[in-house]
């Protein structure tokens, strides 16, 4: 077919222009830090993920729960 070829978009000639010299060892060093780096954010958003659990949905069962052990909701039932 007539389209074999990898389309030059901007991000493409950016990026080639960066990283187009760059030998073996290099380019695995740069996708080991990208690498790192993801896994630093993705441990900060899981971080974040388990504060919001704990803020929004077992904090709120606990003080249920303790509402009605000492009979707090007495005088709704």
């Amino acid at each position: 077919m007539g389209q074999d070829k990898i389309p030059m978009t901007k991000k493409r000639i950016k990026f080639l222009e960066t990283y187009g010299d760059l030998d073996d060892s290099e380019t695995l060093k740069e996708l080991l830090y990208a690498n790192c780096l993801q896994v630093e954010k993705l441990e900060k958003i899981r971080s974040n993920t388990s504060m919001l659990v704990w803020w929004l949905v077992a904090i709120p069962i606990i003080f249920v729960i303790l509402a009605f052990v000492f009979g707090g909701f007495g005088t709704l039932l």
